[in-house]
């Protein structure tokens, strides 16, 4: 083994080893590579699963899809009340840059890490969504940006849960949990059946909301960024940057074409009709 080699196998096992003490021994935190092979498995699913789906009928699911839906939008809702409640219960937190304190026994510290850990395993119930689309024949539902952010998010929460579930990680996942209570009302209504799309106007709000989104936390992560007794890692703020402009620049982009672009269009018809 070269130096060189030997070198990168020490630091791997050095950040292996010094992860927060809370959570290095629940389940699937030690290494990442049971991560790494979930979301392998979940890219060959979305690889294969249309090929396979070719020559068979389309799958209704519409009761499986109302009750994963709404029990997505109960799950949401209780992850939004307890990121809130942990950081309320935590003596004189920051609500705009907190550390991580590495300690393994305080029960308020410990709660946070527990909703941090909730909220990562959720993101593996959510690759359901990809899989629903694929049974059902939907494939232009499964685009570069669906599965780049199922994909990536499963990746960056193991790295908050290995090594900062506390601190300040609480604010984006708080915000992702509420946009999440309202679209999966959303798809639990529209599962329903034809019947309840007058009362599903509201769609196209659902992306402004989660452009909304991600503009609070970028704002959120260059404050902290450029606070100088901000104690959180700074790599980490970095990494909440950098990560939440891509998915800003998607969603912006998903959102021109779906809404933008098509009402244009829709007018220059109506137009032509006229």
């Amino acid at each position: 083994m070269t130096t060189t080699t030997q070198r990168l196998v020490d630091y791997y096992q050095w950040v292996i080893e010094n992860g927060d003490p809370k959570t290095e021994e629940w389940p699937l935190i030690a290494t990442p590579w049971p991560t790494v092979a979930l979301v392998a498995m979940y890219l060959f699913i979305v690889k294969v699963g249309p090929k396979i789906m070719e020559t068979r009928p389309a799958y209704s699911l519409r009761e499986v899809l109302i009750v994963y839906n709404f029990a997505l939008v109960l799950l949401s809702g209780w992850m939004v009340y307890e990121f809130i409640a942990s950081v309320m219960d935590i003596p004189n937190f920051n609500f705009l840059c907190e550390q991580v304190p590495y300690v393994r026994d305080d029960p308020r510290l410990n709660r946070l890490a527990r909703v941090c850990y909730v909220y990562w395993l959720s993101k593996f119930v959510e690759y359901l969504d990809t899989f629903f689309f694929i049974l059902r024949k939907k494939n232009n539902q499964v685009t570069f940006l669906h599965v780049y952010h199922h994909a990536s998010m499963c990746v960056l929460w193991w790295m908050v849960c290995k090594w900062i579930p506390g601190g300040v990680s609480y604010f984006g996942a708080t915000c992702n949990s509420f946009v999440h209570v309202v679209m999966y009302a959303y798809y639990g209504l529209s599962a329903i059946g034809p019947q309840m799309r007058p009362y599903l106007w509201w769609k196209r709000y659902i992306t402004k909301l989660q452009l909304t989104q991600f503009t609070v936390i970028i704002i959120s992560g260059v404050g902290a960024l450029f606070n100088h007794d901000c104690k959180y890692p700074t790599w980490a703020k970095w990494i909440m940057v950098f990560y939440t402009f891509t998915q800003l620049a998607l969603f912006s982009n998903f959102y021109v074409k779906t809404y933008l672009q098509n009402r244009q269009s829709k007018m220059a018809d109506s137009k032509k009709e006229s």
